[in-house]
């Protein structure tokens, strides 16, 4: 079993990467974020966004496209906007699920925000958490 503290440094960065970017691409105007995916092969590193009518099948769509890439990226993440409950409290939160194709499970991982005061945009809160692990869908 993957314990997440013994992961590479660059699987560890390229995670807290996917969350920056999450948070950052509706710090400005607000949610919710369109889902993404990130993958990482070598040095090169590609972004892509699934706009759909239903919000939920953008994640599927997500998750079915790196299921069926033939040529696995060393790394890979999805993230969405979703929610957690954190201390009896439920907050809005960016949510990441990252793979690393060298092992046999994933991780989950979120980032909590709320709206900024008297403007538009979100500014994060806390640190970012490690939910648990998540099912492989790269290997």
């Amino acid at each position: 079993m993957a314990e997440f503290n013994n992961q590479d440094q660059k699987f560890i960065a390229f995670i807290f990467g996917g969350l920056d970017h999450g948070i950052d691409s509706i710090r400005n105007f607000g949610g919710p974020l369109i889902p993404f995916i990130m993958t990482q092969s070598g040095d090169k590193k590609e972004l892509k966004r699934f706009v759909t009518e239903k919000y939920e099948d953008g994640i599927i769509a997500a998750e079915n496209t790196l299921k069926s890439m033939t040529i696995k990226p060393d790394f890979a993440l999805i993230a969405f906007d979703g929610f957690i409950n954190w201390e009896e409290k439920k907050y809005d939160a960016i949510i990441v699920h990252a793979f690393d194709k060298t092992q046999d499970e994933g991780f989950k991982l979120c980032q909590r925000y709320i709206p900024k005061e008297n403007e538009d945009g979100i500014e994060p809160i806390g640190n970012s958490a490690l939910l648990g692990k998540s099912h492989h869908i790269i290997t």
